[in-house]
């Protein structure tokens, strides 16, 4: 019954004669603190578990909204990212057209131990280093002599690559250069590269 029928049904015994004053001013407040007192108050474990289930769908938007903004790639490695779990930077087949060069970006969320294996399925011997991303300009210049590498990742004419070492949290390229002649050549090299970045 709601307050006012409540009322009504009083202010009809009193006047029937069968509340007396007292009685019905007693039964008059009764009503209205029923009325003003809440009906249910949620537990605080109930509180908590809705806070679990609000935490946990909050928790899978974000990572929808970084999958599909980033690829699955990137949300990987973000997730992984703040327990430092180890991480896939590149897992790809990379094509280097003959007396050319072609650069990978690396961007390592965190410092550890970098492992590189890289692999001529087809095509001509590679020379590979590694370097940052300021060195990009000579790069483009051909001015190989100038630029900086880390000579843990060298190598030349490779077919079958695998070097390791730690590297700063920083963004870095793997280059992979062609320097055979087409004509003399395969046209083109395809090379499987896989880098992976361990704490």
């Amino acid at each position: 019954m709601s307050l006012a029928e409540d009322l009504k049904a009083l202010q009809e015994l009193r006047e029937k004669g069968e509340m007396t004053e007292s009685a019905y001013a007693a039964a008059q407040d009764a009503a209205l603190n029923r009325q003003a007192a809440p009906r249910h108050r949620p537990k605080r474990s109930s509180l908590t578990g809705m806070m679990v289930i609000l935490l946990l769908i909050l928790g899978f938007l974000g990572w929808y909204f970084l999958q599909v903004s980033f690829g699955s790639k990137h949300t990987s490695a973000a997730f992984r990212t703040p327990v430092k779990a180890p991480v896939t930077l590149t897992d790809e087949i990379e094509n280097v057209p003959a007396n050319s060069w072609k650069a990978v970006a690396l961007n390592l969320p965190y410092t550890g131990t970098v492992d590189v294996s890289l692999e001529v399925v087809r095509g001509n011997p590679v020379d590979v280093f590694l370097t940052t991303t300021d060195q990009l300009n000579a790069m483009q210049k051909s001015d190989w002599s100038n630029v900086r590498v880390y000579s843990d990742f060298n190598a030349i004419k490779s077919n079958n690559y695998r070097r390791n070492g730690l590297l700063g949290q920083g963004s870095y390229y793997l280059v992979m250069r062609d320097s055979s002649l087409g004509i003399l050549s395969a046209p083109a090299s395809y090379i499987s590269v896989t880098v992976k970045l361990n704490p």
